[in-house]
């Protein structure tokens, strides 16, 4: 019974035997997606009081806000997906997030920061997940299917675990109110910009490996690949 029990679970992971690449794109699209969002999450409260001024009352209030309006976008953009596809859909996510992570990183002054940077930023969240589980369908067969899933959310589970061992670690380094020095452009930055930056930072392979690696209008089905 052991060894028929070890068998049916191997033999789940062998169905992904000759999924296509897309699909493994996914996975590692989704574990990338989460350290960004992780990290950028963990940091987002203490940055408002911290570097931006908030209260404790007006920074919750602006989290909240910022949450219903992710929400919100992501009831929306459903038919922008269908209209573009799923490849434009990542790359319009990304590029949004990239901008964005950019403005809370270096932009100066609070108001700002809120505008160009968490506002847009909301969109381009709004793009990644639903996006990715409608990805995995896509690219994935019947058979496939469960344990794709599977693994789609262990991605996310451990890209939180991993974003949240680096947040700890450059918190710890930098110290609460430390600075950092940004070599290439001459400036400083907070602990809590300093995060953003990391953030700001691993969202950047995602947009090069959609780019490159994920191809326009492929659909798996039980009999086949469709382009």
């Amino acid at each position: 019974q052991p060894q028929g029990a070890s068998d049916s679970f191997l033999d789940k992971f062998l169905v992904l035997k000759g999924a296509v690449r897309e699909l493994w794109i996914i996975f590692g699209a989704k574990i990338l997606a989460i350290l960004a969002y992780g990290v950028m999450n963990s940091t987002l409260v203490l940055c408002l009081s911290s570097d931006l001024g908030y209260s404790d009352t007006r920074a919750g209030f602006i989290i909240t806000a910022w949450s219903t309006a992710m929400t919100l976008f992501t009831v929306l953009v459903g038919s922008l997906v269908d209209a573009i596809g799923l490849r434009k859909a990542f790359l319009l996510g990304f590029c949004v997030c990239i901008f964005s992570r950019a403005m809370m990183t270096f932009m100066p002054g609070r108001h700002l920061v809120l505008i160009v940077g968490l506002l847009p930023l909301a969109l381009g969240e709004a793009l990644m997940t639903p996006v990715m589980v409608a990805a995995v369908r896509r690219y994935s067969t019947t058979a496939q299917r469960s344990i794709s899933f599977s693994i789609f959310y262990a991605m996310m589970n451990v890209g939180f675990l991993i974003g949240s061992l680096i947040f700890d670690y450059l918190r710890k380094g930098l110290g609460e109110y430390g600075r950092y020095a940004v070599p290439v452009l001459g400036i400083e930055l907070s602990t809590y910009r300093t995060l953003f930056l990391v953030s700001f930072l691993l969202t950047i392979p995602n947009l090069v490996i959609m780019y490159f690696g994920l191809r326009d209008g492929v659909e798996v089905t039980d009999e086949g690949v469709k382009i």
